[in-house]
């Protein structure tokens, strides 16, 4: 028995259907929690024109200030929210059943790399 599945990826704000293509993973931290939104074109430019206010008044801080809550050590660098849709859909491809937020297991970046080199 051969199972196929397939990505849907919706607009979190008006749930619009998108391709693959359309979306755009966004990231932000307001409060010292980090959130992520998928959005169309449309909707990601209206939130960074939303934002654009704030941050014109707002200073920068870079992430080692020691301000704000203490992070654990990380395995590795900051990752990338539209390389790891290109990561989650290779896996699923190849296969693996990987869910659609979340850390991805270290094997499977490891066997994406492996299969993609000019992708790192």
């Amino acid at each position: 028995m051969a199972r196929k599945e397939i990505v849907q990826f919706y607009d979190d704000l008006d749930k619009t259907p998108l391709s693959a293509d359309e979306v755009n993973v966004v990231e932000f931290a307001y409060q010292g929690t980090t959130y992520v939104l998928d959005l169309s074109e449309e909707n990601a430019q209206k939130f960074a024109s939303d934002l654009e206010s704030y941050i014109s008044h707002a200073t920068k801080v870079s992430k080692n200030t020691g301000r704000g809550r203490q992070r654990s050590a990380s395995t590795g660098a900051k990752s990338d929210p539209n390389r790891n849709r290109r990561i989650r859909e290779w896996a699923r491809e190849q296969g693996h059943e990987v869910s659609t937020r979340g850390q991805i297991p270290h094997e499977l970046i490891a066997a994406y790399e492996a299969a993609n080199p000019s992708d790192r």
